[in-house]
C-alpha cells in the first residue's frame, strides 16, 4: 500500500470547462489551387521524363555489362578450345609423318604404352580436358589417355563419329553433351579427323570435355537472380549453360532463335520462347575459330526490377512534393479542424487507463475539483478507493497476462455494481477509485459492501477459477475542512486513502470511513519512520536470544534471536510497535540481512548442538537475492547451515503463493532449516502441511494459551504434537505454563519455548553462557 505522502503529487490541471473550440470553415483560396496544380504538374512531368531517361540508362548499362562479358567468355572459350586442338593435331602430325595407310600401321604405331603417355602428359595442364582418344576408321579405341590398356570399346554410333567419318566430311565436329561410357558424365566432344596420304578415312582424335567443368566456370560469374549464360552450336544446339535455358533443362534452342547465332556479335531483346520462357535481353558473341556462340542474358523482369530500384526514388520524391503540395492546399481549411481532433485524443489518452479504459488518476481529480466546486448542488460525495487482495499473487502464479485480464474483469464488475452516475477510476496497480456524487456516508458504505461482495464472486478466466477480494476506504465531503473551505481534491483523496489504509491494516475485505483520528496515525508512523532511519543510521539495534528448551534432557535445544530497539527517550522497543513501519519504508531489508549476520556470529560462541533461529518477514521472501543473503551470513561466519533456523509466519507462507515456496526450496537445498511458525491458526496450513517446504512446525502461543483453559486441551494439543512428528524436525510449542501440558510436551519428547517453563530473551552473553550449562535454565 502506498504511503499517504504519495498521495501529495498534483496533477496538470486542464480548462475550466475542458473545451475545445471548433474549426473555422475554410477560406476560398483559389490562387493557393492554382499554384498548387501547377507545381504538381511541373514535378509529374519532370519525373516521368526523368523516369524514361533513367530506364534507357540501365537498360543501356546492363547491355552493355553483357556485351562485354559475352566477348569476354567467347575469347576464353575459343582459347580453350585452340589447345585442345593443338594436341589433337600433334597427334594428326605424327600420323601423318608415319605415312600410316592401314589400320594394322595405325595400331602398331598408335595403339603403343608410350603413346598414352604422351596422351596422358599433353592433357595434364588442360584442366578442362577430361580424355584424348585416338579412335581407327572402325570406331575402335586405339589408345586412350585415362586407362591403360585400353578397354574395348566402339564409338562407331556417335554423332560425332558418324560426321566426319563420311567422305567429304567436316575436319572437326562438336558435339552434343552425351554420357561418358566410361564414367557416365555428361560430355562434351570435340572431334578431329585424319585420313590416310590417299585421302581416305583412317580415324579420329577426340577431345573430351566434361560439361560440369564450364558449368561450374560460369556459376561463379555473379548476373543476378535471371541471369544466363550459355553456349550454343549454330545449329542451335545446346551445348552447357548456367543456369540450364529452356523450361525442361538444356535442349535445342528455339527454330526462331537459329538465325542469330552464328553472327560475329548481336544483341536485343528475345520474347518469351525464343531463348527460355521469359522475355530476355541478350548478347551474342560467336567464338573466332569454332561454330559455337556464347549467348550472355538476363529477363527483361530482373532489369525492369534494376530500372524500378533506381525509378522508385525518383517517383516517391515526386510523390512526397506533389503531397507536400496537396497539403499545402488544405493546410489553412483544415488546420483548425485538425488541431481540435488531435486535442481530443490526446486529452482522452492524458485522462484514461490504457489497460481497462477507465478514468485514470488525472481524470479522477479533475472530477472531484468539478464536484466540489458544485458543492451547493450537490451537498454530498463520497470518494472509496478500492485495493485487490491477493492480486500479486495471481501475477506471480498464472503471469502478467492473466493478471491484466483480472484487472479488467474487476473494472467491468465494479462498473457493473456501482450506481448510476458513478465515477470509476482506476488509479495504478490494482486500486481503483469510485466517486459518487449526492450520497450519505450510510450509502457510501452500502456501496462499499456491495462492491466487496462482488469482487469476492469468483472470476473464470479461461480454464482459471480466481478467487480475490478487496478493502476499502472511504472519504466523505464536505467535512471538517468544509467549514473554513479547505477541502481539495488532494485532501479528499488523502482521507480515501488513510481509510483504505486502516482497512487493510484491520484484515483483508473491510470498509472503513476516514476518521481524525486516521491522520494522527499517519503523522505518527511518519514520525516513527524517521526515527527508524535514525536508528538505522545510529546502530540503536539489538539482538536478544529467547531459549528453546529440550524437555527431554532440560538442556537448551537453542535459541530465537529476537529484534530490539534501544530508543533514546522510549527505552527499549519491541519489534511489534516497529516493524510494520520497518517493512513499509523498506528498512527491513537490511535489518534483516543484519540479523542473519549477527545471529549466525552469535550462534558460533555456543555448543555446536545448539541452534539459532530467525524471523523472516514477507517482504523479504519477496526480495531477491534472499537465498544468497543467507548463504553469505553462514558463510561469514563459519556456522553449519543444519545450525540456522528461518521462521516463517503461516500466514505469509499461504498468501505469498508459489513464489515464496520455491525461496523456501532453495534455502532448505543449502541445508537450513525451516519452520512453520504459528502453526494451528489457519485450515489452510492444517490441509497443505506435508506440502509444504517446511521441517517443523511452532505451535502459536495464541493456540495454546486456550488449550490451557480448556478440559479438552491434552488431547488437543496431542493430536497437534503428533501431526508435527511427521516432519523432520521436533515439533516446538511456544507459551506453555500450564503444569500438565508441559508434561505432556516432555513425554512427547518435543521442544519448547517461551512461558514459564524456559526463561525470558536473554542478552548474548547470558545466553551463550547458559548455551554451555554455566548457568541453569528454568524448566
Amino acid at each position: 500500500m502506498p504511503e499517504v505522502s504519495r498521495r501529495t503529487r498534483q496533477p496538470l490541471v486542464p480548462d475550466a470547462d475542458g473545451q475545445v473550440p471548433h474549426g473555422i470553415a475554410p477560406n476560398d483560396g483559389h490562387w493557393v489551387k492554382l499554384v498548387g496544380a501547377l507545381i504538381i504538374c511541373m514535378v509529374v512531368a519532370a519525373a516521368i521524363t526523368l523516369a524514361f531517361r533513367t530506364s534507357e540508362s540501365v537498360t543501356g548499362d546492363r547491355l552493355r555489362e553483357m556485351e562485354n562479358l559475352a566477348l569476354s567468355l567467347s575469347e576464353q572459350t575459343d582459347r580453350a578450345l585452340k589447345s585442345l586442338e593443338l594436341v589433337q593435331r600433334a597427334v594428326i602430325e605424327n600420323v601423318s609423318e608415319q605415312n600410316i595407310t592401314s589400320q594394322g600401321e595405325l595400331a602398331d604405331a598408335m595403339g603403343t604404352m608410350a603413346v598414352h603417355r604422351i596422351l596422358r602428359d599433353r592433357i595434364e595442364e588442360l584442366p578442362y580436358v577430361d580424355a584424348i582418344t585416338i579412335i581407327s576408321e572402325t570406331g575402335k579405341l586405339m589408345n586412350f589417355s585415362r586407362y591403360w590398356p585400353i578397354p574395348v570399346v566402339n564409338v562407331s554410333d556417335r554423332d560425332y563419329f558418324k560426321a566426319l567419318s563420311k567422305p567429304g566430311g567436316a575436319e572437326i565436329f562438336i558435339s552434343i553433351p552425351v554420357p561418358n561410357r566410361g564414367t557416365g558424365t555428361m560430355t562434351i566432344y570435340l572431334a578431329r579427323r585424319f585420313t590416310a596420304p590417299d585421302g581416305r578415312f583412317l580415324g579420329l582424335v577426340l577431345g573430351a570435355m566434361e560439361q560440369s567443368y564450364f558449368e561450374t566456370f560460369f556459376s561463379a560469374i555473379d548476373l543476378g537472380r535471371d541471369g544466363a549464360i550459355a553456349l550454343f552450336r549454330d545449329d542451335g544446339a545446346y551445348l552447357v549453360g548456367f543456369p540450364n535455358l529452356g523450361p525442361t533443362g538444356p535442349g535445342p534452342i528455339s527454330a526462331g532463335a537459329v538465325p542469330l547465332l552464328g553472327q560475329p556479335m548481336r544483341e536485343g531483346e528475345a520474347a518469351p520462347g525464343l531463348l527460355d520462357d521469359k522475355s530476355r535481353l541478350y548478347s551474342m558473341r560467336k567464338l573466332g575459330s569454332y561454330p559455337l556462340t556464347i549467348v550472355v542474358s538476363d529477363s527483361t523482369q530482373a532489369v525492369q526490377a534494376r530500372v524500378l530500384r533506381q525509378v522508385i526514388p525518383i517517383l516517391v520524391f515526386a510523390g512526397l512534393i506533389c503531397l507536400a503540395a496537396l497539403a499545402s492546399i488544405i493546410l489553412v481549411q483544415r488546420h483548425l479542424l485538425t488541431q481540435r481532433r488531435f486535442a481530443e485524443a490526446a486529452r482522452h489518452a492524458a485522462r484514461h487507463d490504457s489497460l481497462t479504459g477507465l478514468p485514470n488518476r488525472l481524470n479522477l481529480m479533475e472530477h472531484l475539483r468539478a464536484a466540489l466546486e458544485r458543492k451547493d448542488e450537490e451537498p454530498r460525495l463520497a470518494l472509496l478507493l478500492l485495493d485487490l487482495d491477493y492480486f500479486k499473487t495471481v501475477n506471480d502464479a498464472l503471469g502478467h497476462v492473466i493478471g491484466d485480464r483480472l484487472l479488467k474483469a474487476v473494472a467491468a464488475r465494479v462498473r457493473e455494481t456501482v450506481p448510476p452516475g458513478a465515477i470509476v477510476a482506476r488509479l495504478g496497480g490494482d486500486e481503483f477509485a469510485i466517486l459518487l456524487r449526492g450520497v450519505e456516508e450510510t450509502e457510501a458504505m452500502d456501496a462499499a459492501r456491495r462492491l466487496i461482495a462482488a469482487i469476492k464472486t469468483p472470476f473464470q478466466l479461461d480454464h482459471n477459477r480466481i478467487v480475490t477480494g478487496g478493502s476499502l476506504g472511504i472519504s466523505i465531503a464536505p467535512g471538517d475542512e468544509a467549514v473554513d473551505g479547505a477541502m481539495t481534491e488532494g485532501i479528499l483523496l488523502q482521507q480515501a486513502d488513510l481509510a483504505l489504509y486502516r482497512a487493510k491494516a484491520e484484515g483483508r475485505g473491510q470498509v472503513r470511513v476516514f476518521q481524525r483520528d486516521m491522520e494522527r496515525a499517519a503523522l505518527m508512523r511518519r514520525d516513527l519512520e524517521l526515527d527508524l532511519d535514525t536508528a538505522w543510521q545510529e546502530r540503536q539495534f539489538f539482538l536478544v536470544y529467547q531459549p528453546v528448551c529440550d524437555t527431554q534432557t532440560g538442556r537448551i535445544a537453542g535459541f530465537e534471536a529476537l529484534l530490539r530497539w534501544r530508543h533514546p527517550t522510549r527505552g527499549i522497543v519491541t519489534p511489534a510497535s516497529f516493524v510494520p513501519a520497518a517493512e513499509s519504508m523498506g528498512l527491513i531489508l537490511p535489518l534483516g540481512a543484519w540479523m542473519l549476520e549477527e545471529a549466525c556470529l552469535a550462534a558460533m560462541s555456543w555448543p555446536g548442538d545448539i541452534f539459532v533461529s530467525v524471523d523472516l518477514s514477507p517482504i523479504q521472501l519477496r526480495a531477491e537475492g534472499l537465498e544468497a543473503q543467507v548463504g553469505a551470513a553462514l558463510a561469514g561466519s563459519g556456522l553449519p547451515a543444519r545450525r540456522l533456523q528461518l521462521e516463517v509466519p503461516e500466514r505469509t507462507l499461504l498468501e505469498e503463493g508459489p513464489a515464496a515456496l520455491g525461496v523456501l526450496e532453495g534455502l532448505r537445498a543449502q541445508g537450513v532449516l525451516v519452520a512453520l511458525d504459528g502453526f494451528g491458526m489457519s485450515y489452510g496450513a492444517f490441509a497443505r502441511l506435508l506440502s509444504l517446504p517446511v521441517d517443523r512446525i511452532k505451535i502459536a502461543p495464541e493456540l495454546t494459551r486456550e488449550l490451557q483453559t480448556d478440559s479438552r486441551a491434552l488431547p488437543m494439543l496431542r493430536a497437534l504434537l503428533s501431526l508435527g512428528s511427521s516432519l523432520p524436525a521436533a515439533p516446538i510449542v511456544e507459551g506453555v505454563q500450564h503444569v500438565s501440558l508441559r508434561d505432556l510436551v516432555r513425554q512427547e519428547g518435543f521442544v519448547l519455548q517461551q512461558g514459564d517453563y524456559c526463561g525470558a530473551p536473554l542478552p548474548l552473553a547470558r545466553a551463550s553462557a547458559l548455551a554451555r550449562g554455566e548457568t541453569a535454565a528454568t524448566h
